[in-house]
C-alpha cells in the first residue's frame, strides 16, 4: 500500500499552509487566485484558513486522545490508494505526485479519516460526522469493513467519501521527499 501526495509541479511537495501565520496564508491565497490556482477556489467566502485551523486541531486532539504521537501541530496530506486518482489530479493545472509506501512511516504519527478530513471534522456543518479519525492499525479493519471508497463519479456528492486521507503528524519521512 502507498501514500500519495499530489501537488503543483513547480513547487516542492509537501508545502503546508498550517505552517503560515495568517497573514502568509491570505498573501498566499491572492497568489494563487491570480494564477487561477484550483485551491483558490476553496476560499470563495474567505474562510478556508479559518475552517482549515479548526479541522486540524479537532483532527490533533483526536490523534492524541487515541494514543497517537503527533510531532506537528498540523498534519501533511495524502492519500492512502493502490493507485494514482484521477479525481485528485484534476485539482492542479500541472501535477506532481510523490509515492511512498505506507511501511516507511512511523505508525504512531500517522492517522487516516475515511474520506476527506474536511468534512469528517465538519467545521461548518451541523451533523455529526459519518466516518471518524483512525490509527494506522484502526484503518485496515476498516477496509476489511467497508472496503476502499469508491471512485468519485458525477452523482456522488463531495461529502461523500472517494479516498482514504492520510494525515502525517511528522517531517521524518517526508523530509526524503521533499527534493523530488
Amino acid at each position: 500500500m502507498y501514500l500519495y501526495h499530489y501537488y503543483e509541479k513547480g513547487r516542492t511537495p509537501f508545502l503546508n499552509l498550517s505552517d503560515l501565520t495568517d497573514d502568509e496564508a491570505i498573501q498566499l491565497h491572492t497568489k494563487l487566485t491570480t494564477e487561477n490556482n484550483n485551491f483558490a477556489k476553496r476560499d470563495a467566502n474567505g474562510q478556508y484558513m479559518l475552517q482549515r485551523r479548526i479541522v486540524e486541531k479537532r483532527a490533533y486532539s483526536m490523534f492524541v486522545r487515541k494514543g497517537g504521537k503527533p510531532l506537528r501541530k498540523a498534519p501533511h496530506y495524502s492519500v492512502m490508494a493502490e493507485n494514482e486518482l484521477d479525481e485528485l489530479k484534476a485539482w492542479f493545472l500541472d501535477y506532481g505526485v510523490v509515492k511512498i509506501p505506507l511501511d516507511e512511516f512511523d505508525k504512531s504519527t500517522i492517522s487516516f479519516t475515511y474520506g476527506d478530513s474536511y468534512p469528517t471534522f465538519k467545521p461548518i456543518f451541523e451533523e455529526e460526522p459519518e466516518y471518524n479519525l483512525y490509527l494506522y492499525d484502526e484503518i485496515f479493519d476498516i477496509i476489511k469493513e467497508r472496503g476502499m471508497p469508491p471512485v468519485r463519479n458525477e452523482n456522488m456528492s463531495w461529502l461523500e467519501p472517494s479516498y482514504i486521507e492520510a494525515q502525517i503528524w511528522s517531517d521524518e519521512t517526508i523530509n526524503k521527499y521533499r527534493t523530488l
